[in-house]
């Protein structure tokens, strides 16, 4: 009879343990989901079209401009604190972008300004030059915002940010029509000039996530930048300027970005993201300086005009640690 007491007494202590370290466990287990990190490693695929150009000595008139449309494959990963009502949330991210040769190009434009007798400002196209494109992209952000809560536990999330990019353009290859003929070829594979350029952006946004249903949600966010611009050159083939760097570009400007994210709660922690992503750089103020080789000369003078356009979209899944 007292064996049977001290088994039931044991098997009631053991009983009572084991619930408490169930109940612990599964408590420390939603603790732990209280750290609300996210990593998102994404791809993505993004066209660029950027152009700068520079003026006449005299006239009002852009008598160079040089295009290029870049078609760029994009790996990154994003690393944030979920967003949560009235607490700050932090994040950062890295992009490295590759430009693909085959479809991607350059053109670079001349033409012949000149008065004529009746004072007419003439402006005649004069050469155009294409060449291949590949190089790389080096995007960085961080950011810190603060969110509050809307109609329906939708969530608007303020934010305080700075994004960095290095970007680096080389062209291979020439070929040149002056006066629509056939003037100078070079061969594709041939590396005949340039062009890095580099952007330092603070900037403030504001995101709303919208919740469609349990499984579906929608976060748009818009962002506007202010934005420093360092360009260098190096005209590999021309003799006259010198390649360390040829010519240097300081521009300031303004800039818009819109992007959209579609979510799929697959589970607890792991959703699936598309991503839409717009954005665009205009200078406000710029000045171009060419390096002179011959008489070890600076040559200054006002950008006339200098802007970036991306377009991307990219997929990736988010976990929640």
């Amino acid at each position: 009879m007292v064996n049977n007491m001290v088994t039931k007494k044991a098997t009631l202590v053991l009983t009572t343990l084991l619930i408490a370290n169930t109940t612990w466990a599964d408590t420390y287990s939603k603790e732990e989901k209280t750290t609300n990190f996210v990593i998102t490693p994404s791809i993505a695929y993004r066209y660029d079209v950027f152009k700068w150009s520079i003026p006449h000595h005299q006239f009002n008139k852009k008598v160079s401009e040089l295009i290029w449309k870049n078609y760029i494959i994009q790996p990154g990963i994003k690393i944030e604190t979920e967003p949560e009502p009235k607490q700050f949330t932090f994040l950062g991210q890295v992009k490295c972008g590759y430009i693909l040769k085959k479809p991607s190009k350059s053109w670079d434009y001349d033409w012949d300004i000149y008065q004529d007798k009746t004072g007419n400002i003439i402006s005649d196209p004069d050469s155009k030059t294409k060449s291949s494109v590949k190089g790389n992209i080096i995007d960085l952000s961080g950011a810190v915002g603060y969110s509050v809560n809307l109609f329906n536990n939708n969530l608007l999330t303020f934010y305080i940010g700075y994004d960095y990019t290095d970007y680096r353009n080389k062209n291979y290859g020439i070929h040149q029509q002056v006066n629509n003929s056939n003037d100078l070829l070079y061969s594709p594979d041939q590396l005949v000039s340039k062009y890095y350029f580099k952007t330092y952006s603070p900037w403030v946004g504001v995101s709303v996530n919208t919740h469609l249903s349990d499984k579906f949600s929608i976060i748009p966010t818009i962002k506007f930048y202010s934005f420093k611009y360092i360009g260098k050159g190096y005209w590999l083939l021309r003799d006259d300027l010198k390649q360390n760097p040829s010519f240097k570009h300081n521009s300031k400007g303004k800039s818009l970005s819109f992007d959209l994210d579609f979510l799929y709660k697959y589970s607890d922690s792991l959703d699936f993201k598309i991503n839409l992503e717009t954005k665009r750089f205009k200078m406000r103020s710029g000045q171009d300086k060419a390096y002179l080789a011959k008489d070890k000369r600076i040559q200054t003078r006002k950008l006339y005009d200098l802007s970036l356009i991306s377009s991307s979209i990219s997929a990736g899944f988010s976990y929640k640690l």
